[in-house]
């Protein structure tokens, strides 16, 4: 079963909200019941425990936190589904030393501008990337556990729109995703009036999505060029770059020669840390919001 060429009741979503700066992931109970989430001896569990050095593993959908080292908070039970909440941390914090290319004056030595590496603050930065993994890890874990789409659940609202695959690893490449649109959200995108004021809204997002977790004000982003969070739509197929090595995800190649009604898969190119993957969550996430308030997949 496929979310492509199929209508699957909804078994999962993500939001973003953006009044918290968290990435929300609602899961069916139905689904939670009829695929119980096993955790007994659970090698993926163990392995990422020992790599990545976690305090701590909650795994009840059911207690006040869930993931490693409590990466999401659980908001309750709305309308069938168990809401998860996982606020973005902040993975470039500030450093008690100078800024080492200003020497803490907060401007630039050539051109009396500021300081683009301090954001003129005059201080160094650090990257503590300890909470960034522990929730893209426990995203990694939960999108694996939720691959498999459960066909017989009874859901009387909504289709599934979106289905997603991460990985979690401390090298290059280690925080690629890949994933699924649905042939209804696929079809609404393919409609949609003005494509600019719809891009320019999962683009903001993407940029509040960085920005909190590079430690900056929006004000500030200027540090970053228009282009590191391109946004591109052709005939409804979705590219989505954030800050990197031409870094973001697109359709996968076979689906630009589909002229069918069917959805399509999408991959990433040079998603290479938990900051750029978090980031096209968010956008992601946001893309969903967009459909849900258009009536994509609401039956």
């Amino acid at each position: 079963m496929s979310i492509i060429r199929e209508n699957i009741p909804c078994w999962y979503e993500l939001s973003f909200i953006n009044t918290e700066d968290a990435l929300s992931l609602r899961i069916s109970e139905e689904y939670l019941k009829k695929r119980p989430f096993i955790l007994k001896d659970n090698v993926m569990v163990m392995d990422m425990e020992q790599k990545f050095d976690f305090k701590e593993f909650d795994n009840s959908f059911y207690g006040n936190n869930f993931g490693f080292d409590k990466s999401f908070t659980n908001t309750g039970i709305k309308d069938g589904f168990v809401e998860l909440k996982a606020n973005l941390p902040v993975v470039r914090k500030k450093d008690d030393k100078p800024c080492d290319i200003c020497d803490g004056t907060g401007k630039n030595k050539s051109f009396g501008d500021e300081c683009i590496r301090c954001d003129g603050n005059g201080v160094s930065y650090i990257y503590d990337w300890k909470e960034a993994f522990a929730l893209s890890a426990t995203f990694t874990l939960l999108f694996t556990y939720l691959y498999m789409p459960e066909k017989s659940i009874d859901s009387k609202s909504h289709y599934q729109l979106i289905t997603i695959c991460t990985i979690t690893q401390k090298e290059a490449h280690g925080g690629s995703l890949c994933g699924e649109f649905s042939k209804a959200i696929f079809s609404w995108m393919k409609n949609i009036g003005c494509v600019e004021s719809f891009l320019n809204s999962l683009k903001m997002v993407t940029v509040k999505a960085y920005g909190k977790m590079w430690g900056c004000k929006l004000d500030k982003m200027e540090v970053f060029d228009a282009y590191d969070f391109k946004m591109m739509m052709k005939n409804g197929r979705l590219i989505m770059d954030c800050p990197g090595d031409a870094c973001g995800i697109h359709p996968s190649e076979y689906c630009w020669m589909d002229e069918g009604n069917n959805g399509y898969k999408f991959s990433c190119h040079n998603v290479d840390n938990p900051m750029q993957q978090l980031t096209l969550l968010a956008g992601l996430a946001a893309l969903h919001d967009e459909a849900r308030r258009a009536g994509v997949g609401v039956f």
